[in-house]
């Protein structure tokens, strides 16, 4: 589903909320001409009463009773005793037991409160559990009984020591070298449940141990199956094994934020969308973050159909070949992900093997190579365009246009550095802002108001289409577009100077303009904002266009930057021209000029007293030269009628 049949599909959703549940399926047929899209509404709808109720649908197994009453120490389970009560998983109850017979420590989880009128339920438990029992595999919790007491039913598991993958990662970040290793061991427990025809359904960090010793186990395999619809039996794409498949479209186990598009969508699922959620737990694990975190149904869908961001845009640590087996498993197209668990921790293996991870030191040469290359450049090219527009506006030719290379780099940098003050200047104060904010709202009243207001201003951009590449890049154009015309027109007289011989031969009511003039210096303070304004709203453009994976808004990003481009340019170009160099003064035939250029045997002057003023080449011998010797600025001696400001 695309963004326009989503957005298409979230209009007919809502009017079809306020409607009565069986009014609804005729009234999408009559609201959307597709049938397919039709069809995936009124699944949706059947699935989901209401946009609220997807996030904050029960636990997997709650709809099975499986909240028991608390167990006494000493209370016998079947062969089983009950030494504590471990706590309240997804899943239902759980409780430390020990097996006499064996004299191990086991859990036991209730599942199924009681099983009157619940013979189907019973089944089907039965049967899920016999399933996941087949799996042995070292990094998988194994299971070993299903018992009944007191009306209630009870899967007996392995106890596994440690902590839960989700508490590991509250409390520390995990290094990538960790991440990778846990990655490979999930992989591996996934493909031996794959390949009994077992797949999860739940996996998720609080679905997954990690003990003392760094070893993995995942828990509740096949369990968050049971006892949600009638099923059906499917076969196994990969293995071609007989697995269930939901034979009807009725809410799907799992954890939104975890679950693989076709498990949202109420799509049958097969081991691939295990994948998928590994992909999200690798991402978790890799960046500190899940990649969607959208609260709202729908637009936790849309972002899961869209695509996830890719780990290495999230987090710059984060090497890119772990970033691209993570970008891999999180394909939307179950058919573009990995193919079989095997296929990723084949992928996880290589990444431990060749030590992919990030090496401080090699990084730093590497960026300090590219800055030895990077900067020289840009000084030159700033140096060029500066250089350039200023031999065009005083219409040096030939020898005059000619300057040793190395002055392209020095009047780059002197180009560049009222820029880079100006900027940093501005990003202390924005930084300073945010800080003000962040204390400011630690106050309970106006904190609360302001995350408000933020969450308005998410929803305001969302509607606007701010939220898509395409939509930020066209809206920051328009902006950039209107001020920067705002800005030329303000400052029409300083452009036309700049761009005309007015910048070396003042008219009678305009001011020379030097360096310090006011308005020259408002021009380019101005500009410098507008740059980095507009700057940082193309690398938010780039990043969400990254994070989508979309080629939406390439265009639009493209011709954002063209306008950024121009802004530079109407910066740097006329730096030399609005410089206020030192001159020889020399008369020619009797008019005060300043040699504003030489060569071996020719110099470029300037006369501004002649009408209009202008530049000529003399040689150097000519009979109607006079030198003076004096030296003097090449604004000196001009008329204005006004005093600068």
């Amino acid at each position: 589903m695309d963004a326009a049949a989503w957005q298409l599909a979230k209009e007919i959703i809502a009017e079809a909320l306020k409607r009565q549940a069986s009014e609804r399926p005729a009234f999408v047929r009559a609201r959307c001409s597709d049938p397919q899209l039709a069809s995936e509404i009124t699944a949706l709808l059947t699935n989901y009463t209401n946009e609220s109720d997807f996030l904050n649908q029960p636990p997997p197994l709650d709809d099975l009773d499986g909240d028991s009453d608390d167990l006494e120490p000493g209370t016998r389970v079947g062969p089983y005793v009950i030494v504590d009560t471990i706590g309240r998983g997804g899943m239902g109850q759980v409780f430390l037991g020990s097996d006499p017979r064996l004299r191990r420590k086991v859990a036991l989880k209730c599942v199924l409160r009681s099983l009157a009128g619940s013979g189907e339920r019973r089944l089907r438990i039965l049967h899920e559990a016999r399933a996941a029992a087949r799996v042995t595999h070292p990094n998988v919790a194994t299971i070993h009984d299903v018992v009944e007491h007191d009306g209630a039913a009870f899967i007996v598991m392995e106890y596994v020591e440690g902590e839960s993958l989700s508490a590991r990662m509250r409390r520390e970040r995990l290094p990538i070298e960790r991440v990778i290793d846990i990655g490979r061991q999930l992989a591996s427990a996934l493909g031996a449940a794959h390949a009994k025809g077992v797949v999860h359904r739940d996996l998720k960090p609080a679905n997954i141990h990690v003990g003392p010793d760094g070893f993995v186990k995942v828990l509740d395999f096949g369990i968050a199956n049971a006892g949600r619809s009638i099923r059906t039996v499917g076969t196994s794409m990969s293995t071609g094994r007989t697995v269930a498949q939901p034979a009807t479209r009725t809410p799907q186990p799992g954890t939104p934020p975890y679950m693989s598009p076709e498990q949202l969508l109420g799509r049958p699922v097969d081991e691939r969308s295990d994948l998928y959620s590994l992909g999200v737990v690798l991402f978790e694990m890799a960046t500190g973050r899940r990649p969607f975190r959208e609260t709202e149904a729908e637009d936790l869908i849309l972002a899961v159909t869209r695509g996830a961001p890719r780990a290495d845009a999230e987090d710059k640590a984060v090497p890119r070949a772990l970033a691209d087996v993570i970008a891999k498993a999180l394909e939307p197209d179950c058919n573009a992900r990995f193919q079989s668990a095997v296929e990723i921790g084949t992928a996880l293996n290589a990444l431990q093997r060749r030590g992919d991870r990030p090496e401080p030191l090699r990084k730093l040469a590497a960026r300090v190579a590219v800055g030895m290359v990077t900067v020289p450049i840009v000084l030159g090219s700033v140096g060029f365009i500066a250089t350039s527009g200023f031999n065009l506006t005083f219409g040096r030719t030939g020898d005059f246009g000619k300057e040793p290379f190395l002055m392209y780099f020095i009047w780059g940098q002197r180009a560049l550095l009222p820029s880079v003050f100006d900027m940093t200047a501005a990003v202390v104060v924005v930084l300073g802002g945010q800080f003000a904010l962040r204390v400011i709202e630690l106050v309970g009243p106006i904190g609360r108001l302001m995350k408000r207001l933020r969450s308005a201003g998410r929803t305001l951009a969302a509607r606007v289409g701010l939220d898509r590449p395409a939509g930020l890049a066209q809206a920051l154009t328009a902006l950039a577009v209107v001020a920067l015309g705002a800005m030329v027109a303000y400052h029409a007289d300083l452009m036309r100077a700049w761009g005309s011989f007015i910048n070396t031969a003042p008219a009678s009511n305009m001011l020379p303009l030097r360096p310090d003039n006011l308005e020259r210096l408002w021009y380019r303070g101005e500009l410098d904002l507008l740059i980095l304004a507009f700057g940082f709203g193309l690398f938010r453009a780039i990043r969400l266009q990254r994070r989508q994976r979309t080629n939406d808004g390439t265009a639009p990003i493209a011709l954002l930057a063209a306008v950024i481009a121009i802004m530079f340019l109407l910066n740097e170009f006329p730096y030399r021209i609005l410089v206020n160099r030192d001159t020889e003064r020399v008369e020619y035939g009797g008019v005060r000029c300043q040699i504003i250029g030489e060569s071996a045997d020719e110099f470029l002057i300037f006369c501004p007293q002649t009408d209009p003023p202008r530049n000529r080449t003399i040689r150097r011998d000519d009979a109607k030269l006079r030198r003076l010797g004096i030296i003097e600025p090449a604004y000196a001696g001009v008329t204005v009628s006004h005093q600068d400001p």
